[in-house]
């Protein structure tokens, strides 16, 4: 998987290493070129030094060919502004962001970007984000026995009915993201590939959602 990360501060370069030492293909870009030091010596992905405002940078990053892309500076603008260029411009399909202010994130969730907010847990949430995207609750309810869910859509549920992934007291649309705008779907809209959509799940259930987003509807 080709992943870019935009800042190379400390959670930076824990996750830059720790996706290099799982064999992913890795490029850090950081504006300072002393960041670079924060990687460690085993690191074999690539460092970039630039403005990640700069379309010159990112695609020398590789941006163009990414997979996956997590905008961990130490700036929240930065990051919210790179997240939406990487979503929007070049269609990485995995995008997540670091926001150091918590009172964006109502901001961030109406643009349709998944954002992180806890220090002690950037690393290894943005890591499941990635990695695992798909199933990754955004929000829990009572004692979690229901869950909120983000997912984009797979390519083999395009043109497919909303209403075709609902299962009553199990699974239910509630949102869709399309081109960065949000919508509450009506039974008979229809899905397109890229979407993002948001799901209240049974945490039962999360396994028959899996299956959905794998290949198996129905």
């Amino acid at each position: 998987m080709k992943i870019v990360i935009l800042g190379c501060g400390r959670s930076g370069a824990v996750l830059a290493a720790r996706f290099a030492a799982e064999g992913e293909d890795v490029a850090v870009v950081d504006i300072d070129d002393r960041a670079k030091a924060r990687l460690p010596g085993s690191f074999d992905g690539s460092f970039v030094l630039g403005d990640g405002l700069r379309r010159e940078v990112l695609e020398s990053a590789g941006i163009e060919e990414a997979e996956a892309f997590a905008a961990l500076s130490s700036n929240d603008s930065l990051n919210i502004v790179t997240a939406r260029i990487a979503r929007d411009s070049y269609q990485v399909p995995r995008v997540v962001g670091r926001l150091h202010d918590a009172e964006r994130a109502p901001i961030c969730a109406e643009l349709g970007l998944p954002m992180v907010t806890s220090v002690r847990m950037t690393v290894d949430r943005v890591h499941r984000m990635l990695r695992h995207s798909r199933l990754e609750p955004e929000q829990t309810f009572g004692n979690g026995e229901s869950l909120l869910v983000r997912s984009p859509v797979p390519s083999y549920l395009a043109g497919r009915r909303v209403a075709e992934l609902n299962v009553p007291g199990e699974i239910q649309v509630i949102e869709l993201t399309r081109a960065g705008h949000s919508s509450i779907p009506g039974s008979g809209a229809t899905l397109k590939e890229g979407d993002l959509v948001s799901f209240v799940v049974a945490s039962a259930a999360l396994g028959r959602l899996r299956s959905f987003l794998a290949g198996r509807l129905g």
